[in-house]
């Protein structure tokens, strides 16, 4: 009976610790409208937190932003690609450009850099549904689509380098980079907190 007491206590913390709710966030300057997810997060110590992230890509067209090989038919399922100084204003008002630290957050809840992809790619515990939207480099040059996802990071960089979080489409480990900013990645939002 402690046992199954006990495995019961640890099942609810799990849950506890990564309950989400989903929403949807309609863009005022556009109209389009993103499915979201509420999420609350334990920290150490049996802290809580709550974040609303987007669970699809910015798909904001702007200066700064374009869509894989620019044909529109990529933005559809994978939004924009922004430079690094794009991202940071591309987000609607109330909502930011996620940051390291959000990220860190989201290890935590997921497994850790190690094993947190699996969960965050489509179909994922984290309902945030990373797709592999490629990338495009400093030569304009786009690469990767269905094989890698590359997120701008609000906190590291200048106009030169930027921090980049990057998902694989063939394992779960997440990285952690700084890159150019020139180059061409996706973004995703967290709303104000």
């Amino acid at each position: 009976m402690k046992k199954l007491l006990l495995l019961l206590a640890l099942f609810v913390s799990v849950l506890a610790s990564n309950a989400q709710e989903m929403s949807t966030f309609t863009d005022s300057r556009d109209g389009k409208v993103y499915k979201s997810v509420k999420m609350q997060i334990e920290l150490e110590g049996g802290i809580f937190i709550e974040r609303e992230w987007m669970a699809e890509n910015l798909n904001y067209v702007m200066e700064g932003s374009v869509c894989y090989k620019n044909y529109p038919a990529y933005c559809g399922k994978y939004g924009q690609l922004y430079n690094w100084i794009s991202a940071k204003t591309a987000c609607p008002e109330g909502w930011h450009l996620s940051t390291q630290l959000e990220w860190q957050e989201l290890m935590l809840g997921y497994g850790g850099y190690k094993m947190a992809g699996k969960e965050l790619k489509e179909g994922g515990k984290s309902n945030l549904n990373i797709l592999m939207g490629g990338f495009s480099n400093v030569e304009g040059q786009f690469s990767d689509i269905g094989k890698t996802a590359h997120l701008w990071d609000a906190e590291l960089g200048d106009k030169r380098t930027a921090g980049l979080i990057s998902l694989y489409a063939d394992y779960d480990e997440v990285s952690h980079d700084v890159i150019s900013a020139r180059n061409m990645n996706s973004c995703r939002c967290v709303k104000d907190y």
